[in-house]
């Protein structure tokens, strides 16, 4: 059983209706796309410090407590705007984050070990490494400043947001 043959108005009112499906559907998908895949940093997510001995360091998101997470964000502020005193810094250049600071608190727990460098801000490494200049000793989820650490305790900072006092000894002899 053959068909009968299509006239050209139905070829082209098919070949109309199949791209516009068809625009529709991509206008959906890239939609989606830029609605949830977005790199916009947020207070509370964490990061992984790039080029820690640079002026300005750079950033990639990563989990907050593993390994590779050194801090978590407190704030993210324009790229003219400054910290609060004592929180680290870093920006980054890209077509979607250009313009933005992030002010980052330490994501640390008692026995992780920091690489303080010459130039920037400290980041997590193993202990035992060369690079391994401080321990974390405690970690309190308050702002009692060295009333919060224990002794032995060679530096203290405090953080107000996220309230956070990080207590460490220097791990070098």
């Amino acid at each position: 059983m053959s068909h009968p043959p299509r006239s050209r108005a139905g070829r082209v009112i098919g070949r109309v209706l199949y791209v516009g499906a068809l625009s529709v559907g991509i206008s959906i998908a890239i939609t989606a796309y830029a609605t949830f895949n977005t790199d916009e940093p947020a207070a509370g997510q964490c990061v992984n410090i790039t080029d820690a001995d640079t002026a300005e360091p750079g950033w990639r998101r990563a989990d907050c407590g593993s390994t590779e997470s050194d801090f978590v964000i407190a704030k993210v502020t324009a790229s003219s705007d400054t910290c609060p005193p004592g929180y680290a810094t870093a920006s980054q250049d890209t077509r979607r984050t250009s313009g933005m600071r992030l002010c980052l608190v330490p994501d640390v727990v008692v026995g992780d070990c920091l690489r303080v460098p010459r130039a920037s801000i400290e980041t997590k490494v193993r202990c035992g490494e060369p690079d391994a200049d401080a321990e974390v000793i405690a970690v309190a989820s308050n702002t009692g400043g060295g009333a919060a650490c224990p002794p032995g305790t060679g530096r203290f900072t405090v953080y107000p947001d996220p309230a956070r006092t990080v207590c460490t000894k220097t791990s070098r002899q």
